[in-house]
């Protein structure tokens, strides 16, 4: 049998690499095909195979290949890594093994068209792609004695946020990793000291930065022989404390690879394998924007993942788009979504998505310590907010404390407080071989579902054993005690989630048991993902750093949002309320509440509640416990409750809101209800775009047909939703859903209304309204990811001009302000035209990791980068290259909200390059400039 296979592929900056396996038959022969001219690098698959085992046919666009290496089976294949193309692996009898298209154009925006689910939701608009990481700031708090604190959100390691590092330095290679994983949920606190200005941001003096994960703004612990010695063995680069490196969102996909030998326990691979399909097919695309409803900045990353890069018959190959989304709540949390969707053309069995996290308190690039010097920041035991809240860890000086938050309406179907497992590793999840006669079968599980290990040999000798280190009561990193997993036994099992005890109790172990190297693990339920479909997991989290005051802190069991509020029924008189607080300074505390009102006057007190200064010291969580809120007064549609805690310094907690919303009681008239997302006529929504998609419940008391379901916009033609609808039950609430209504021409500031309108088969009639208005915003503009100058020829003495060419996306300005604000000119600034570096790989592993020790593979970075000297032309004229101005808007005179500009054709038609080599000469290569497009305000 001849076959062949895209086994490895790596992304250079020149090019793209492909390690091509095969198994051939007695003729060692295959043709390489493309579907346009000049895509494979000859000279170096003549390098990597002999020249007379390389003939091309440039007619056919064909290249034969001999493949009689002895002991190989692939070989690589430098491809073009810019222009989309075909290509096509042939038998020698032109008989088609397969096709892979490369360099495709790819929409990351997280709208999929062909298939429209929860995912594709018409309030995910407005988003801006970035090459650059950033960091985005929360709310600021301040404390009676002079302190602030301000919390941050990120993607991967604090430190390439802060200086903007690009996405794409981020992906390259570290050893066997990459250099910073993009896909860990990042969160800081800033902590401001009495006398310091948080506004001055991490770097002022008396200012630092706390965070939470390991590697995470950790690099001063890069060289500790502590920390470089926790494990069995030394840690490679890849596991040192730098670039976030074992925080990372991953699932099983890997089990279609390489199937697990146990059931219920798949084969799951970090994303930072190198070179393999199912760990990232691309560099992951990095958004942010302003979130609508706090007005704080949000960010998003989205990365593709497919079993194989070569779709072939008979072989199951899906693909999942995940996209992490991070976000500020009112409460100044920060809020991680995860979705994870089919995105390709077969069913996923048994899909399920993790968030793996690698816990440690560090504080200004270091694990925090304690008076002594001695770390207390990891190693730590873990604790239950109880109730089924979540977990929490404190360093051993209550200084510091983090928080995760998993009773989130989507929250993990299930988690345990653990260890953790590296990024770049792909492991079967059950290993078995059963051995020869005579021989113990080998028997071994892996994250994470992997089982502790014993502290020592048992009696009678009690001989410690290499996983637990008796004089400092840790075991060795990852391991957790013989009776835990490290996260679950298998993937129904439900880890800490399931705890009710109150908050405090130690997750997983005794009280006097031995720490572990601190972990967190979430999963979803395990299931059947059909295509086009999306499985959600979210949790929020915080940090709490311990000053000389405090404010307090409180927890609720309601989630009820403007979009998603709880329902209740018009009989229920009463809002039950459980939830916890705590405070690291105050005995004294009074919780207030109120109904539909900011007004600080018409708070009231809900109860007062104290603690003993021992607790405070600790910050004890209390449990709040048979609290009902009063709703006689308050029987009609949809009510907003909030919360807050004052301490008898003053210090106040953040704001809790909690929506609910009343069930209309089914009658004879059947009865129509608008849910989501959250209106009225005094608050109407705020769409994002010129979509929208309403959801709500009907119901009826006798009727067992609904003649039709209609909506109205404003004044316009009534438009018939569904009709003939079964009513299977009578009295009960049945759902209903109108998606993408188009609402472009309500482009304006107006407020609109739609009614929807249900009719039963005796002609009773019942409504329900939604408003909706347009709110003035801000300006967004996009540029398209690449802009590509072709091949030129160049000297030191004349210029070689050229102009750009656009293959995919315009430089559009989206302009949301309120009518007559002021034009707005687009600048353009460019960076030199540095040469892109080449990386190339060697790594013949079969993409399972079961069982192997992961040595490093050192980076080799060439620092004497080249570059060339060029001049911009903007009309004919020379202009400076930090500062084109290439247009300007009219700026808006009319009472349209979306106003758009399109400045592609006048670049194209205006922008010329000239580029010259320096005295020296440049050689060969591919020459990338990075260019930064502003918004400069511009006076009429």
């Amino acid at each position: 049998m001849t076959d062949a296979d895209v086994a490895e592929q790596y992304q250079h900056k020149e090019n793209t690499e492909l390690i091509i396996s095969y198994v051939l038959e007695e003729k060692k022969e295959l043709i390489l095909k493309t579907d346009v001219k000049d895509m494979l690098d000859i000279d170096a698959l003549k390098e990597e195979l002999g020249e007379s085992n390389v003939t091309v046919d440039n007619e056919k666009l064909e290249t034969t290949v001999t493949l009689n290496k002895p002991n190989t089976n692939s070989f690589k294949l430098f491809v073009n890594n810019k222009k989309p193309f075909q290509l096509s692996v042939l038998k020698p009898n032109g008989e088609n093994i397969f096709d892979y298209e490369l360099n495709q154009p790819e929409k990351y925006s997280g709208e999929t068209p062909e298939v429209d689910d929860a995912a594709d939701d018409a309030s995910e608009a407005g988003w801006t792609f970035a090459e650059h990481l950033r960091v985005s700031e929360g709310p600021i708090k301040e404390y009676s004695d002079g302190t602030s604190t301000r919390p941050y959100l990120y993607f991967g390691d604090y430190n390439y946020a802060i200086r903007r590092a690009s996405v794409s330095d981020s992906y390259e290679p570290s050893g066997k990793s990459r250099v910073n994983s993009l896909t860990a949920a990042g969160s800081a606190i800033l902590y401001a000291e009495k006398g310091s200005r948080i506004l001055d941001g991490p770097t002022a003096p008396g200012n630092h930065i706390f965070t939470d994960h390991y590697g995470d703004n950790q690099k001063g612990d890069y060289d500790s022989p502590d920390i470089i010695n926790m494990g069995l063995s030394p840690l490679g680069i890849e596991d040192r404390p730098n670039g976030s490196p074992r925080t990372f969102i991953s699932n099983d996909l890997f089990n279609y690879v390489v199937s697990s030998d146990g059931v219920g326990v798949p084969g799951t691979s970090g994303p930072n394998k190198l070179g393999q399909s199912y760990s990232m097919l691309d560099t992951p695309k990095f958004y942010y924007r302003t979130n609508p409803q706090t007005g704080l900045e949000e960010q998003k990353i989205v990365f593709k993942q497919k079993a194989y890069f070569v779709d072939k018959k008979h072989r199951p190959n899906p693909e999942i788009t995940t996209t992490i989304k991070l976000s500020f709540n009112k409460m100044g949390r920060v809020v991680t979504n995860i979705k994870f969707k089919n995105t390709g053309k077969e069913l996923f069995k048994n899909f399920i998505g993790f968030s793996n996290h690698d816990l440690s308190l560090n504080e200004d690039n270091k694990e925090v310590t304690d008076t002594k010097g001695r770390r207390i920041g990891n190693y730590l035991k873990l604790r239950t907010l109880g109730n089924g809240r979540g977990m929490y860890m404190q360093s051993e000086d209550n200084r510091v404390r983090t928080s995760y938050f998993t009773n989130q309406t989507n929250g993990p179907d299930a988690w345990a407080a653990r260890s953790s497992s590296s990024s770049y590793i792909a492991t079967k999840g059950y290993s078995y071989n059963p051995g020869l006669i005579g021989v113990v079968a080998f028997r071994e599980r892996y994250y994470p579902w992997k089982i502790g290990k014993p502290k020592d040999s048992g009696f009678p000798l009690y001989i410690p054993t290499k996983y637990h280190n008796k004089k400092t009561k840790h075991f060795t990193s990852p391991y957790v005690p013989e009776h835990l997993f490290n996260a679950f036994n298998d993937q129904y099992d439900a880890g800490d989630s399931k705890r009710t005890d109150d908050a405090g109790g130690r997750l997983g172990a005794a009280e006097d048991e031995s720490t572990w190297d601190a972990g967190l693990t979430m999963r979803t339920a395990p299931q059947d993902l059909s295509v086009g479909k999306t499985v959600e997991m979210e949790y929020t989290s915080q940090i709490d750093v311990k000053g000389k005051t405090f404010s307090p802190v409180i927890q609720l069991d309601l989630n009820g949002t403007d979009d998603n509020p709880q329902i209740l029924p018009i009989s229920q008189n009463e809002l039950p309320l459980t939830s916890l607080w705590y405070d690291f300074d105050s005995t004294d505390v009074t919780m207030y509440y109120s109904i539909d009102s900011e007004d600080p006057e018409d708070f009231k007190v809900l109860f007062d509640a104290k603690q003993s200064d021992k607790e405070a010291i600790v910050g004890k969580h209390h449990e709040i416990k048979d609290q009902k809120v009063s709703l006689n007064d308050f029987k009609e549609n949809k009510h907003k409750l909030r919360f807050y805690m004052k301490d008898k310094e003053g210090n106040i907690s953040n704001v809790k809101e909690h929506v609910i919303k009343f069930k209309k009681p089914a009658t004879v008239e059947p009865q129509i209800s608008v849910v989501s997302p959250g209106s009225s006529k005094k608050e109407p929504h705020n769409p994002m775009m010129h979509k929208m998609t309403l959801e709500g419940y009907w119901n009826d008391k006798d009727s067992k047909l609904i003649k039709s379901i209609s909506y109205i916009v404003d004044d316009g033609e009534e438009k018939t939703l569904s009709e003939d609808l079964d009513n299977p039950q009578l009295g009960e609430s049945n759902s209903w859903k109108l998606e993408d209504l188009d609402i472009k021409n309500c482009n304006d500031f107006d407020v609109h209304t739609i009614e929807m309108r249900i009719v039963d088969t005796e002609d009773h009639i019942g409504n329900d309204f939604f408003y909706f208005r347009h709110v003035a915003g801000s300006l967004i503009l996009t540029a398209p990811e690449q802009i590509d100058f072709g091949t030129i020829s160049v000297s030191p003495t004349t210029e070689s001009m050229t102009q750009p060419k656009i293959d995919e996306g315009n430089v559009i300005l989206d302009d949301y302000r309120e009518k007559d604000s002021n034009p707005i000119a687009i600048s353009l600034s460019m960076s030199k035209f540095y040469q892109e570096e080449t990386e190339n790989h060697n790594d013949e592993d079969n993409g399972d990791d079961s069982g192997s020790s992961n040595d490093p593979d050192r980076r080799i970075v060439d620092a004497d980068r080249k570059y060339l000297l060029h001049d911009v032309y903007w009309k004919n004229k020379k202009v400076n290259s930090s500062n084109i101005i290439i247009g300007k808007s009219t700026g808006k005179t009319g009472f349209e909200w979306e106003y758009t500009t399109d400045f592609t054709k006048r670049i194209l038609k205006n922008l010329r390059i000239g580029f010259r080599t320096g005295t020296t000469g440049s050689p060969d290569g591919n020459y990338v400039s990075h260019w930064t497009w502003q918004t400069v305000d511009s006076i009429k």
